[in-house]
């Protein structure tokens, strides 16, 4: 009887060791540090660190001309699976838009400064309605056309009203070329822009 209670001990004992061994595995698997920052008008971000579950962090950089003025925006942090590697890119009238999403494995690892991948400007067959209304909801009327390049290969015709990265609220009408990142993610990757009142996207 006292060797079954010394082995039922020994083999608890041994449970919890190789539990402690597990719980201290995962915890170093998905739990790490990255670089934590945002920057809505300037591409020098002030890091700091914040822990994030998984093993993964990103560096988000984007790049907004209104017609009048250039905001570049950066970002760092936890990475979010469903945007990393996602490149956005809209040309409408005098406004151009682009981001870029980049993840990185390990501690500490997004070191990344403000950067976007090159632009490819050879034209790919593609044209759309070109305009670009300020002060307006109504839908901006054009005759204009413009012809799209690279990886846009998409139509764009937004109205909303936005926060400009320098806190600046506009309402825009635009029609344009775009991508189908952009297309598919939108706001969710803007950095320096936030979104108050959507009156209508087609793309």
């Amino acid at each position: 009887m006292r060797i079954r209670e010394d082995a039922q001990s020994s083999t608890m004992k041994n449970l919890v060791a190789l539990l402690c061994l597990v719980s201290a595995h995962i915890g170093s698997v998905f739990s790490h540090n990255c670089y934590s920052c945002l920057s809505k008008n300037s591409t020098n971000c002030n890091e700091t660190q914040t822990e994030c579950i998984g093993d993964r962090c990103m560096t988000v950089c984007q790049y907004f001309y209104n017609g009048k003025k250039l905001y570049k925006s950066i970002y760092k942090g936890c990475a979010n699976e469903t945007l990393c590697g996602a490149e956005g890119s809209d040309l409408m009238e005098i406004v151009k838009f682009r981001f870029y999403v980049k993840c990185c494995n390990g501690d500490l690892c997004n070191t990344d400064r403000y950067q976007l991948p090159k632009e490819d400007p050879t034209l790919n067959g593609k044209t759309c309605p070109s305009a670009f209304c300020k002060d307006t909801l109504e839908e901006c009327k054009t005759e204009k056309e413009i012809n799209c390049t690279g990886s846009m290969d998409r139509c764009y015709d937004y109205r909303g009203k936005v926060i400009n990265p320098d806190e600046t609220v506009e309402k825009y009408s635009l029609k344009g070329c775009s991508n189908s990142d952009t297309c598919k993610y939108n706001f969710d990757c803007a950095i320096g822009i936030v979104e108050l009142h959507r009156e209508s996207l087609i793309c």
